[in-house]
């Protein structure tokens, strides 16, 4: 990492600098779900009525994310609703023309959070996680993703607040960041880094009614569910 004067004046100089050096650590996360058929999705011209036997056929739907390498082992981490109903799951790496095939090796339904494993090539980067007391309110972070399908977007913010607690469904996250970064649809799973290159969270949801109100898990969260994910 390249030394960078502490004046405010440099730190658009120190964002790129963090993301040219880690950017290719950041996968996108292709998954294909299979679903219930005439509940789940309504196409022009599909039949109204079932088979004569009465069985609905297997629909399936793609579903995508983000995620990244934080062991040189080749494992990613990500959200577990990215990969929720998997039953094949691709990753696309940055400079790479194909996919490779991804397997699960553990997943945390209630944290919301899963880790994958792939083939890493040589020369792509890993991000190291940092720890959620050094995470400071109003310091920068930078959000790298696949927003709708945009791969390695960069979205710059900073954290607006920290131990947000917040219900999605089912699940409840009593430690979220919350970050002005903007995070949309195919963000979830990929990373919240600060100015040191430090994974400070996951992103993982955004607010549906307001603008600029983003969250992710916060990294010592990510830490605790590591060890369980992974025994």
């Amino acid at each position: 990492m390249k030394r960078t004067p502490k004046t405010a004046g440099w730190t658009v100089y120190r964002i790129a600098d963090v993301v040219e050096q880690y950017r290719g650590a950041v996968v996108n996360i292709e998954v294909v779900q299979e679903t219930s058929g005439y509940a789940a999705v309504r196409l022009p011209g599909w039949p109204w009525r079932l088979p004569e036997d009465d069985r609905e056929p297997e629909l399936r739907q793609l579903n995508i994310g983000s995620g990244f390498f934080f062991d040189k082992r080749g494992l990613i981490l990500t959200n577990e609703h990215v990969i929720h109903g998997a039953t094949d799951i691709e990753v696309r790496l940055l400079g790479r023309r194909d996919p490779v095939e991804a397997r699960i090796v553990g997943a945390h339904y209630e944290l919301d959070l899963a880790v994958l494993s792939v083939r890493k090539p040589k020369g792509l980067p890993i991000l190291e996680l940092a720890r959620s007391k050094d995470i400071r309110v109003g310091e920068w972070v930078v959000a790298i993703g696949n927003p709708l399908g945009l791969d390695h977007t960069v979205t710059v913010g900073v954290i607006s607040a920290k131990e947000r607690p917040m219900s999605i469904g089912d699940r409840r996250y009593p430690h979220l960041i919350q970050t002005d970064a903007a995070i949309n649809r195919g963000n979830s799973g990929g990373p919240l880094i600060n100015l040191r290159g430090r994974v400070v969270g996951i992103n993982t949801a955004v607010s549906q009614s307001s603008q600029g109100i983003g969250f992710a898990i916060a990294v010592d969260v990510i830490r605790k569910a590591l060890k369980e994910m992974m025994s």
